[in-house]
């Protein structure tokens, strides 16, 4: 009877965590959470840009710290990991397929100079967006805080934009 409950909490943690979406104020509490941790207990800085730094670093032989490796490792693993189980995962990038024509080399090539264009200008500026609004708001810097204030904003503003052109 016990071993039944112990199975049961274990299967409903499990749907919970990894099968349903989660509430926005878990999900942002447990993503704020864990940046601040790791820079109070370790004194190491949440970031994707300096994790991809760091493996170029590792290419030529000069890491200065692999977890970040070990982090970016994690990010496509842990999407695989969230996706077992859900076979309606597909390739496909609605718009972007349209875009290219459904064809894999023109994605393919489309997606690597997008992502030199984002990874250049995120290293130009010392971080992505989501970097610094989860790293630097946690760590109070006022220039995070300002460019985390200049992304809603502009959110806000192309949103509002582009849902009066549709409507």
């Amino acid at each position: 009877m016990i071993e039944n409950k112990i199975s049961n909490f274990f299967h409903q943690t499990n749907l919970n965590l990894f099968l349903n979406s989660w509430h926005w104020l878990y999900a942002g509490l447990g993503i704020g959470l864990t940046a601040l941790a790791l820079a109070w207990f370790m004194g190491k800085r949440l970031g994707v840009t300096g994790g991809f730094v760091d493996a170029c670093s590792f290419v030529t032989g000069s890491v200065s710290s692999s977890w970040k490796i070990w982090f970016l490792i994690g990010l496509p693993l842990g999407g695989l990991v969230a996706t077992i189980g859900q076979w309606n995962w597909t390739l496909t990038y609605g718009t972007l397929d349209a875009f290219t024509y459904g064809d894999p080399w023109i994605k393919a090539i489309w997606l690597f100079l997008s992502g030199i264009m984002i990874g250049f200008g995120a290293r130009w500026a010392g971080g992505c967006t989501s970097g610094n609004s989860i790293m630097g708001v946690a760590l109070g810097s006022k220039m995070s805080i300002l460019a985390t204030l200049g992304f809603l904003t502009a959110g806000v503003i192309v949103a509002n934009i582009l849902f009066k052109a549709v409507l």
